[in-house]
């Protein structure tokens, strides 16, 4: 099932994570909110993150989320030797997101998502440059999503970085990997009692 219809059952809109000081009342805060669906935050609240930022693009989601990923870098990198850059660092944050938020992979720039590319001779093959319109996620795709934010190296000073880039990937993989199933527990649970009332 798609995180996207999972989250639109509950109508998980417009969280606002603090609450308002300056008058009127403050809406609930997302643990409030998944707590009246009936869903654990404490399950997997970085995987929760990961959906928010998905499927609603939520600019508080990705805050939270950014902390939590510089964290976890610090953690994979406190025992690194020789030099290291804070921009590399930042740029791998954005690179996970992107990924972890894109976990099919990237709609390809050439085809535009179709896997299908129209010749001089106005006919259709098939496009070189992704698969079935989806750009996967290997070493030289996670370069260019790291060069695109901002932070510039050759490709065998990233693949220094790589290999915690890849760490984070798997562990915000998890993340999501369990928020989703906690969601989906719920949906079966709550199919189960309406079956039985009926």
């Amino acid at each position: 099932m798609r995180p996207e219809t999972l989250l639109a059952k509950f109508n998980l809109k417009g969280m606002n994570y603090q609450a308002i000081h300056q008058g009127g009342r403050s809406k609930f805060s997302v643990e409030e909110q998944l707590a009246m669906v009936g869903v654990s935050w404490k399950s997997s609240p970085i995987g929760f993150l990961v959906l928010f930022v998905e499927t609603q693009d939520c600019r508080h989601s990705r805050q939270a989320l950014e902390k939590e990923i510089q964290s976890e870098i610090a953690t994979l990198t406190q025992n690194w030797r020789g030099q290291r850059s804070e921009s590399a660092f930042a740029a791998m944050v954005d690179a996970a997101i992107e990924e972890a938020t894109h976990p099919q992979g990237t709609i390809c720039s050439s085809c535009g998502g179709t896997g299908l590319y129209k010749t001089s001779h106005r006919q259709m093959r098939k496009c070189t440059h992704c698969e079935e319109g989806r750009v996967l996620w290997r070493p030289e795709s996670r370069y260019v999503a790291m060069c695109s934010r901002g932070f510039i190296c050759s490709y065998p000073i990233f693949k220094r970085y790589n290999a915690i880039l890849e760490e984070l990937s798997q562990w915000l993989a998890a993340k999501r990997n369990a928020a989703m199933l906690t969601l989906m527990e719920r949906i079966e649970r709550e199919e189960e009692t309406y079956a039985l009332m009926n």
